[in-house]
């Protein structure tokens, strides 16, 4: 069964250029730029990763870890936070939430295509 990758990041750009990234690695991957679709996408698919911005408009990164966690879903789900804040409070919070991954923009393929990695283990 192939790995899916759910990226959710209001940044269109962005999400085409990781997408373009984790499939030439051989994951499947599924871009949605509404967090407010992402948990009814879980529900149905149940991916093997999240990739998720901490800043939307509607509902951040936090809010969707928060909903997951109080509702006790997807929690074994290894969840990687992407944002372009690199302040240590927002990093100690999102672990404190449940991210295991915490990577700032700028960032290089490589670096987050090796987070995958260890995170997920190769595609298949």
């Amino acid at each position: 069964m192939q790995k899916t990758i759910l990226l959710i990041d209001d940044d269109e750009n962005l999400l085409r250029t990781l997408k373009d990234i984790f499939e030439a690695e051989g994951y499947g991957v599924v871009a949605l730029s509404d967090p407010v679709r992402a948990e009814e996408y879980i529900e149905k698919h149940s991916p093997s990763l999240l990739v998720i911005d901490i800043f939307m408009p509607g509902r951040s990164g936090f809010n969707l870890i928060e909903d997951f966690r109080r509702h006790k879903v997807y929690e074994e789900i290894p969840k990687i936070f992407m944002t372009c804040l690199d302040d240590d409070i927002e990093r100690m919070t999102a672990r404190a939430c449940g991210v295991d991954k915490y990577i700032t923009k700028p960032f290089s393929p490589e670096y987050v295509v090796g987070c995958v990695r260890d995170m997920i283990g190769e595609a298949v």
